[in-house]
């Protein structure tokens, strides 16, 4: 994947969708709750992607919460939908979730190592950062992300090293 691709790339907040809507958006993935309303905008014309998990830890915390935990068929179906998108220079994808600070980082950023390879994650994970300077990415996501990519721990290491310098800064 080259530059051009994850610079082709943003994530936001669902209240901030609208901001989006003079930049040429292709593609755009929105994960939700389930149960919540679809958030495709009236004015989106291009392809759309609807997950729906919620911002969980843990299949248990998951239960605890009375909502689905984000799972290996997620990731697949976001990975094949930006395969399209990420083969075509011009596209632009858009990844949202309710607060555009943990799912949507962290969905997009197994998107972008994906599409690396293994080797890219902390260059990856970088990028994340520089879209989203306010991410606190979720690690079950991430998780998920290594098992299903098999990459050993190495999608984890750069944003478990990125959480601890940040925890570690507010304490």
């Amino acid at each position: 994947m080259s530059a051009t691709t994850s610079s082709n790339l943003d994530i936001c907040a669902v209240d901030e969708v609208n901001n989006f809507t003079s930049k040429s958006l292709t593609h755009m993935i929105s994960i939700r709750n389930p149960g919540s309303p679809s958030a495709r905008p009236s004015w989106f014309q291009g392809s759309f992607l609807e997950l729906f998990f919620g911002d969980v830890i843990s299949p248990a915390d998951a239960q605890n919460c009375r909502t689905l935990p984000p799972s290996t068929t997620h990731l697949k179906e976001a990975i094949d939908f930006t395969r399209a998108a990420f083969s075509c220079l011009s596209a632009k994808t858009l990844i949202f979730c309710d607060y555009g600070a943990s799912r949507s980082p962290a969905l997009g950023y197994v998107v972008l190592a994906s599409h690396g390879g293994p080797g890219s994650e902390a260059e990856r994970f970088q990028r994340i950062i520089q879209i989203r300077p306010d991410a606190v990415p979720n690690l079950y996501v991430i998780r998920l992300g290594d098992s299903y990519l098999s990459r050993n721990g190495a999608l984890l290491a750069p944003c478990q090293k990125y959480l601890d310098e940040l925890f570690k800064e507010l304490t």
